[in-house]
């Protein structure tokens, strides 16, 4: 097992799962600097190591997460911009690496969550909610627009129109209502909420990592792409897998009515 403490959260890799949790609960695990840096730092880590298969965020405390740090916002005006910039830089690189990396990413919601941390939580590949947490847009409310990449992860789960007036009429959402509004994927009891994540978490840590990596990464430009350009992408990226030991196993265990063993390589 390999455990990495940063100032705001920590990391623990173990049989392929990275469990990250945030650890800033007596502040509401909130967005601010330290956090963003360690999100980067984390993310670096992630998408160069090849034991991290699957990785599951979780959070300590009674939030998950209260978005943006408006005591740190409101100390200085002037330097507000330049703030929101630095921040950014740390947060959005981390997150655009989080979305290309083989790995897949589940989240584990057990408590409210604000802002740009909704974000965060729409930009997993997977995303799990306790049935009593709610989900707040909030960044209209105090005057700013979405970052975090929000009207990209919101307009992919939610749909463009719903994704815009959550936004726009910073709305709060139970777990039953962002379940059907496609923000989460699977919403249990509190008490139930760690061991479902961290079982489907595992499965996918088992799985073939590389097929999981070209199946995140051509849905992405599938919204970009021109319709022949994704089906060339979607070839050359089948192509690549098929050369690939995992592929074989899957082959194979498949022919020979057996279980497949991955390996992610």
């Amino acid at each position: 097992m390999d455990e990495i403490a940063l100032d705001t959260l920590t990391c623990r890799i173990d049989d392929g799962l990275a469990v990250v949790t945030l650890t800033e609960d007596k502040r509401g695990n909130p967005i601010d600097g330290p956090f963003c840096r360690d999100m980067n730092a984390i993310s670096v880590a992630f998408a160069t190591r090849s034991d991290v298969r699957a990785v599951l965020i979780r959070a300590e405390g009674r939030l998950f997460s209260v978005g943006g740090d408006i005591r740190s916002f409101v100390t200085d005006r002037e330097g507000l911009p330049a703030k929101v910039i630095g921040w950014t830089s740390d947060l959005h690189m981390a997150i655009g690496r989080m979305q290309r990396m083989n790995a897949p990413v589940i989240c584990e919601v057990h408590g409210d969550v604000a802002g740009g941390a909704v974000s965060l939580v729409a930009m997993a590949d997977v995303v799990f909610a306790a049935e009593t947490v709610k989900f707040n847009a909030a960044f209209s409310m105090i005057g700013f627009c979405a970052d975090s990449g929000s009207t990209v992860s919101l307009s992919n789960r939610m749909g463009l129109s719903r994704a815009k007036r959550f936004l726009l009429l910073s709305e709060s959402l139970d777990a039953a209502q962002a379940e059907a509004a496609g923000l989460v994927d699977f919403v249990t009891p509190a008490e139930a909420l760690s061991a479902a994540s961290e079982k489907l978490a595992r499965k996918l840590a088992a799985g073939p990592t590389l097929a999981y990596g070209e199946i995140k990464r051509t849905m992405m430009s599938a919204r970009t792409e021109a319709f022949e350009t994704q089906l060339e992408n979607e070839a050359q990226a089948l192509a690549k897998l098929a050369a690939t030991d995992d592929a074989w196993e899957g082959l194979t265990s498949f022919a020979e009515r057996r279980k497949p063993v991955f390996r992610g390589r």
